[in-house]
């Protein structure tokens, strides 16, 4: 029904948004990846939708970015997984990172996300692998070194005792940062700027 909204954000938070459209507030489920995103309130900006119809009510789920979108409706393809779950899934992850995951079979770092349990995991990776291995650009796909280095940064930053959502969070800033420095990828130097992170 609806591809996107544009209109003024008048009210967030890490769940849920109100855009003011025309005059109409439009109240969107969100993701904690959306609401990182997120302009200032009373700033004007374009939520890609997806409507999900229930006996009722009718209930809008926003996205910041069609990759965000898109990987949403491929987790709702999934036996079992239905909007609040993906919705949970895509506020411990980035669709990036999500893609990868199911892409390489790693059902072990699937685990570590919120509301995935092993079933799950076995389930989106059987039911999306190939799919998303053909739809995906090659940009989007990580090589296995490097997500091995993500891994065991991931991994030693748990050992340190930090709590896993903070831990993915400072792994991803961390590789953010390096990409857009073009900086050389080896396991130092993510962990070092991951506690950098952490220590904020």
């Amino acid at each position: 029904m609806f591809s996107y909204l544009y209109g003024k954000l008048v009210h967030k938070n890490p769940t849920n948004i109100v855009l003011d459209v025309n005059g109409v507030g439009y109240q969107l489920n969100i993701s904690l990846n959306t609401f990182e995103k997120l302009p200032e309130v009373e700033s004007e900006l374009r939520i890609y939708t997806v409507l999900i119809p229930r006996e009722d009510s009718i209930q809008l789920y926003g996205f910041f970015d069609e990759d965000e979108k898109q990987m949403f409706e491929q987790l709702l393809s999934i036996s079992g997984i239905g909007p609040k779950v993906a919705q949970s899934i895509l506020s411990g992850i980035n669709p990036d990172e999500l893609r990868n995951y199911i892409i390489q079979g790693n059902s072990v770092a699937l685990t570590n996300i919120p509301g995935v349990g092993k079933k799950t995991a076995e389930r989106m990776i059987l039911e999306l692998k190939d799919k998303l291995t053909k739809i995906s650009p090659p940009e989007k796909i990580i090589s296995k070194d490097k997500e091995e280095i993500r891994m065991q940064a991931y991994q030693a930053l748990i050992t340190l005792g930090y709590q896993k959502q903070l831990a993915e969070k400072a792994i991803r800033s961390a590789l953010n940062e390096i990409n857009s420095n073009n900086e050389e990828l080896n396991i130092e130097n993510l962990i070092k700027k991951a506690l950098k992170e952490l220590n904020k």
